[in-house]
């Protein structure tokens, strides 16, 4: 299964245990293939220097070796074809997210911010795609 994630739910899973952290240890391993573009790749990188985390420099540095160990990180759409879809999600700063969704023919879009999901029909939580993946891995 090849899912595309979302910067909240990268952050959550290099940050905090739980079932985001299973999913990225899943994409490590092999279970599943983690995507994500540059875009968010930079939203998880400018989340973790936020000084409420409390992550030093070098905890940064390590969670975003840990990304780069489990995700697989695809190019950005055109700044082009992101203006021409900016009316297509309520929030436009999410664009970016469902065009990389879209380009990279991931099966589902794993996301923890709950108006992207009633807005895009595959979009699930981290919870829903681990019970998806403990489903396809079970004798």
């Amino acid at each position: 299964m090849k899912l595309f994630v979302d910067a909240n739910t990268l952050v959550s899973g290099l940050v905090f245990e739980g079932n985001e952290s299973l999913l990225l240890e899943m994409g490590r391993l092999g279970v599943c293939e983690l995507v994500c573009n540059d875009y968010v790749r930079e939203e998880v990188r400018d989340v973790l220097s936020r000084p409420h985390l409390g992550l030093a420099h070098d905890e940064q540095v390590r969670a975003l070796r840990i990304l780069a160990r489990c995700v697989t990180i695809v190019d950005d759409p055109p700044v082009a074809d992101v203006r021409a879809a900016k009316d297509r999600l309520s929030d436009p700063k999410d664009v970016p997210v469902l065009l990389g969704f879209e380009g990279s023919a991931c099966d589902l879009l794993v996301t923890g911010d709950r108006r992207l999901r009633s807005e895009v029909p595959k979009a699930v939580t981290s919870r829903a795609a681990f019970r998806l993946l403990l489903g396809m891995i079970e004798p």
